[in-house]
């Protein structure tokens, strides 16, 4: 069996030969700029330019591997959302429609079409969810703690972020929010880990360690001093409520 990195270098010769080249990485970066910034016009204008250029050929059957290279829209979409400020949980729910439509549709032509109308309902869900409600330092403190929830967070961490000092952010974040930042960032975990249990099929020791948990018996009682159960039997009754 040929080496991983025998099948990228013979591919990647294969690609030049063919004259085909995977899009800049600048542009789709441009792209997920333009998304986070709610700007239709110039993300469609980039999209252009991106699809102008030879799509990767990712099945021998055209509509196939069409229908690959717009899955991997909907991952970059439904990423650049979630850094603009889109809940992780509203993102998911929309990628997965897009993930089923782009599965049931039958064309090429339509499918070059959904494209489109994925990239402008991912932007006009995140211009009506991404609502600010607190003034900017509270906001970027959120911000932060949304993208990092996998990892431990302390208050001097995040403060050194918001660059404030520990006691100033604590009282803020308490008189803003209503809850203390200890209580929003367990409250933002297990919302996290809810979606794991949800939609992965990872097991609970796995799940643990994306949190960065020491030891499976501390994530269990986490868990349960918030949810009630233990992420065991709350996956068990997820799966119960949907058979």
């Amino acid at each position: 069996m040929k080496s991983i990195y025998k099948k990228i270098e013979d591919t990647m010769v294969k690609n030049r030969y063919a004259s085909y080249i995977h899009p800049p990485y600048e542009l789709e970066s441009k792209l997920v700029q333009c998304i986070q910034q709610l700007d239709l016009e110039t993300a469609s204008y980039i999209l252009n330019k991106i699809n102008s250029l030879e799509r990767a050929q990712l099945s021998n059957q055209p509509l196939t591997s069409l229908k690959y290279s717009i899955v991997g829209s909907c991952a970059i979409f439904t990423r650049a959302a979630i850094e603009g400020g889109l809940d992780t949980e509203t993102a998911f729910i929309l990628s997965d429609y897009y993930i089923n439509l782009i599965d049931e549709t039958p064309n090429v032509h339509a499918l070059q079409e959904l494209e489109y109308s994925m990239l402008t309902d991912f932007i006009n869900v995140l211009k009506r969810y991404k609502q600010y409600f607190y003034n900017p330092l509270i906001n970027r403190v959120i911000e932060y703690i949304k993208k990092n929830i996998e990892n431990p967070l302390s208050l001097q961490e995040i403060s050194t972020f918001a660059k404030v000092h520990p006691n100033y952010l604590s009282a803020a974040f308490k008189k803003e929010v209503g809850k203390t930042l200890s209580e929003y960032i367990s409250e933002v975990k297990i919302g996290a880990i809810k979606l794991y249990l949800n939609n992965t099929d990872l097991s609970v020791t796995e799940i643990s360690h994306i949190f960065n948990f020491n030891h499976i018996t501390y994530f269990s009682r986490f868990f349960k001093k918030h949810i009630g159960l233990t992420p065991m039997e709350y996956r068990k009754q997820v799966l119960t409520a949907t058979v």
